[in-house]
């Protein structure tokens, strides 16, 4: 199973490299915490155990913010392309995404639960019942919650999340219900299935970087903001989507790290530092002396 910019195999090129300046460009992500300084060239082989819920398992040069980043990201676009034929306001969007995040402490695992979700409502090509993606997002993340998590919250903890009284508890009830009846009480996700679904996931949001600039000390990425490239990456992943068999990932192996080392020299590029150039010493001889001037 390809995604839309799964490459073949290809001998991986040289690292492209370009010497660092000092102007800053602007990043939509958050800045980056400096790491310990290592050759960004070198892999970095981790001796701890690591999950899909992990930055470090995908590439160790995406810091957690910006892993964070890209996930909320893939949440966005994945209801953008389900909700195709309305208008969403992207800002007002994002901003209850990461509320209802945070004040739930939604997990990783949850949120890739809940994308995966989005994926199988855009592949069952049904009429949505819920019209508000914000409402459908909720939904979604409640029954991720549960499936994920033993121990969750009450629907009237939903309600303070939500900051809805008490009295509507009947709507959320009704919302988690819809997202069912649209699933079909299909909820299932684990093993290699859920593992392969990650990397597919990582490699949709990744999609959307324009530049990824990898130096010593920091990796800093840059989303692609040009419009009309958005939408032309939209499109092609909606058919993905829309053609999408989820049994395959029971049978492929999917790597991000595969698509990541293809990336090099096209959106990936290692920042080395220009090393300083070594003056020449001169010897007091060399050096002219000034005039003797006189002192009027």
């Amino acid at each position: 199973m390809d995604t839309p910019i799964s490459p073949k195999t290809k001998t991986v090129e040289p690292v492209a490299t370009i010497a660092r300046n000092n102007s800053t460009a602007s990043l939509l992500t958050p800045s980056s915490t400096p790491t310990t300084k290592q050759d960004p060239t070198t892999p970095t082989v981790s001796t701890i155990p690591v999950s899909p819920i992990n930055s470090y398992y995908y590439t160790s040069h995406l810091t957690k913010s910006q892993f964070n980043s890209i996930l909320v990201n893939c949440t966005i676009n994945l209801i953008k392309i389900l909700y195709s034929e309305s208008k969403i306001n992207e800002t007002n969007l994002s901003i209850f995404i990461v509320e209802i995040l945070k004040r739930s402490k939604t997990s990783i695992q949850t949120l890739q639960l809940a994308c995966f979700y989005l994926t199988k409502l855009i592949n069952k090509k049904e009429k949505i019942t819920i019209t508000d993606p914000k409402k459908l997002f909720l939904g979604l993340v409640i029954l991720a919650s549960k499936f994920n998590q033993d121990y969750n919250y009450s629907f009237k903890s939903w309600l303070k999340i939500c900051g809805l009284e008490s009295s509507s508890t009947k709507v959320i009830k009704e919302l988690e219900f819809k997202c069912l009846q649209m699933l079909q009480f299909e909820l299932s996700l684990n093993g290699d299935k859920y593992e392969n679904w990650c990397n597919v996931l990582m490699i949709f949001g990744y999609d959307f970087i324009k530049c990824h600039l990898i130096d010593s000390n920091n990796s800093n990425i840059m989303w692609e903001t040009k419009q009309e490239t958005i939408e032309v990456k939209l499109t092609k992943w909606t058919k993905f989507f829309a053609d999408f068999n989820e049994d395959n990932l029971n049978i492929l192996q999917i790597k991000f790290s595969q698509y990541f080392i293809n990336q090099l020299n096209k959106k990936i590029f290692i920042v080395k530092d220009e090393e300083p150039k070594l003056l020449k010493r001169a010897r007091v001889d060399d050096v002219p002396c000034p005039k003797k001037q006189r002192v009027v």
